[in-house]
């Protein structure tokens, strides 16, 4: 059988060596080596080359693409993984759609094109995963497995603080936010188990959705929803559950300002 050196089976395939290389130590070739030490390659692995990019092109990883072709499967096997792998692009799909909404809202906030600070509107419900007890996240040991059935679903999920309706109308000049991780109640059921007594329901429903902007330290502070309370007391309402933040833009400084929506639900 013909053998070739890695450079004239680079010359093959179209890949660099360095990329043959990589792939290698995946197990997509077998190391096959000479007696004075150099790799050398066969047809075969040109063939078996071709098969893994055919699988790439369908989507799946280089990891699932190397066990696939090390896998005796018949056609009706393979069917099966092409309809799992379909939807799990269309999962991908939809992941995609909300991160491209998110971005258009997080740009507005940001530049400031939106016209009004205020907004009263109706909001879907949440379900929410603790990560802390306001600075305690100890919890989060415990709801570990949850946590990282949200973090899958990054981008549908949030990374949220949420601040209880007694601690924000105390007399307190700060609030003693707790993290979560959220997700919209309609999307719930592509959580393994969106009945997990661990879960919490945030009942949103009508809103005043605020954007504020602070520093790190000023954000506990109940100064930053002054305005927001002189636009409850000016329109009538009253705070009737628990708020919820969602950041759109975190400044890690310190001294810049971080940009978020403060969700108040409202009666």
């Amino acid at each position: 059988m013909k053998h070739y050196k890695i450079s004239e089976f680079a010359a093959m395939v179209g890949l660099p060596q360095s990329k043959i290389r990589f792939y290698e130590k995946y197990g997509l070739f077998d190391g096959k080596r000479s007696e004075n030490g150099y790799r050398y390659y066969t047809p075969e692995d040109a063939f078996r080359v071709n098969a893994f990019r055919m699988l790439l092109q369908y989507g799946f990883t280089v990891e699932q693409a190397i066990e696939m072709l090390d896998q005796k499967q018949s056609g009706e096997v393979f069917l099966c993984s092409l309809k799992k792998q379909k939807r799990c692009l269309n999962q991908e799909m939809q992941l995609l759609s909300y991160r491209l909404e998110r971005l258009d809202y997080a740009m507005r906030m940001i530049n400031s094109e939106l016209s009004s600070n205020f907004e009263v509107t109706d909001l879907e419900d949440y379900l929410y995963i603790h990560a802390s007890y306001g600075r305690d996240f100890s919890v989060s040991v415990e709801n570990a497995d949850v946590i990282a059935q949200f973090v899958e679903l990054l981008s549908i999920t949030s990374y949220t603080r949420i601040i209880s309706r007694e601690d924000f109308l105390d007399e307190k000049d700060s609030v003693n936010p707790s993290y979560v991780t959220a997700i919209p109640f309609g999307e719930a059921y592509r959580l393994a188990d969106a009945k997990d007594p661990r879960l919490r329901r945030l009942k949103l429903g009508k809103c005043l959705r605020f954007r504020r902007r602070a520093t790190r330290a000023q954000s506990v502070k109940k100064a930053t929803f002054k305005e927001a309370l002189a636009y409850l007391e000016d329109h009538g309402y009253q705070v009737r559950d628990d708020l919820v933040i969602f950041p759109s833009f975190l400044n890690l400084d310190g001294e810049g300002q971080d940009v978020e929506t403060v969700v108040i639900p409202i009666k």
